[in-house]
């Protein structure tokens, strides 16, 4: 009887020992490793191009759809067989164009006019040239025709590319407010410096153009009788570039002035200081000098073959003065 109460005991023991309280938590284990990258998503499709002027333009959607786009108003509609449409928007015949361009837009790509006085040549099929208001002139149609300078207005003219003063300088004050020397053949003409302007040396020729014009160099002339010999109506370069005047000693009368430039016979002033060759010839001061002292020259002159050709001349005669635009 006694045996059994110590097994008994012993059990007991055991299982209170087995029932205690829970330890501490034990550390955290290492971190675990980076999955794998997912798989890439779709590209996404590109955008529609870009349209490079103003008007309503369309793009190819499918073999038979095209989208028209119109910029101007945010409108957008489907069309039918897109594929004869005109190339525009670097896109191949057949992916797209302009259906048409805005007012003020030209040309296949609807590029903007640049008319500042005047109207443009626009739309799908025009040039973007313009047609100037009056008053103006120029490329863009920018430059007035009358220069105002001196207390004296001035013709002003396009020849090609070059803008042109179609009076000769009537002047005596430098651009920098100085005196300059303007002589004046009135033995010829009472009213010479009026209607033939003045004429000058080659040093007060330097210094007499308005800002924004300048006196030409011989590359300027040269350019000048180039366009004249390959656009005049006239039978010569001669006839092309005279007033058509009573003043041209065996050609009253017979200037064909085709592109207004209106050369008259103002003649040239010797070293000696007398007036000569009035009615027969005027020459035009260059820029371009020679260390010999001769500056290059415009002449246009009625002796024997009538012509208009660069030169030389001493820079102590006084010739006219044309300023051309900068």
């Amino acid at each position: 009887m006694k045996k059994c109460k110590v097994l008994v005991s012993v059990v007991l023991t055991l299982a209170l020992a087995a029932c205690g309280s829970a330890g501490e938590q034990g550390p955290a284990g290492p971190e675990g490793k980076q999955g794998p990258q997912g798989l890439k998503g779709d590209a996404g499709s590109d955008g529609q191009p870009g349209s490079d002027g103003e008007g309503c333009y369309v793009v190819k959607k499918d073999a038979d759809h095209g989208i028209v786009i119109c910029p101007a108003d945010g409108s957008s509609y489907v069309i039918y067989s897109p594929e004869n449409l005109p190339k525009s928007n670097g896109l191949p015949n057949g992916q797209g164009g302009y259906l048409y361009c805005n007012a003020g837009y030209f040309g296949e790509n609807c590029a903007a006019c640049t008319c500042e006085h005047g109207t443009c040549n626009d739309g799908l099929n025009g040039s973007g040239e313009c047609t100037c208001a009056a008053g103006y002139i120029g490329k863009n149609c920018d430059i007035e025709n009358l220069l105002k300078y001196n207390s004296k207005i001035y013709k002003v003219v396009q020849i090609g590319e070059q803008i042109w003063m179609a009076e000769n300088m009537a002047t005596d004050t430098a651009t920098d407010g100085s005196a300059v020397t303007c002589y004046a053949n009135t033995n010829a003409d009472p009213v010479f410096v009026e209607n033939y302007g003045c004429l000058y040396t080659w040093a007060d020729a330097m210094k007499i153009c308005p800002t924004g014009w300048r006196l030409p160099e011989k590359s300027d002339f040269d350019d000048l009788l180039t366009y004249v010999e390959n656009n005049r109506t006239s039978s010569s370069n001669f006839l092309a570039l005279i007033a058509k005047s009573t003043a041209w000693t065996g050609h009253q009368n017979q200037g064909g002035d085709d592109f207004a430039f209106s050369a008259l016979p103002a003649g040239r002033r010797g070293v000696d200081g007398n007036y000569s060759l009035f009615g027969t010839l005027t020459g035009f001061w260059s820029a371009t000098y020679n260390a010999i002292g001769t500056a290059n020259t415009l002449s246009i002159s009625s002796n024997n073959s009538p012509t208009a050709i660069t030169g030389t001349t001493d820079k102590s005669l006084a010739y006219s003065v044309r300023c051309v635009k900068q």
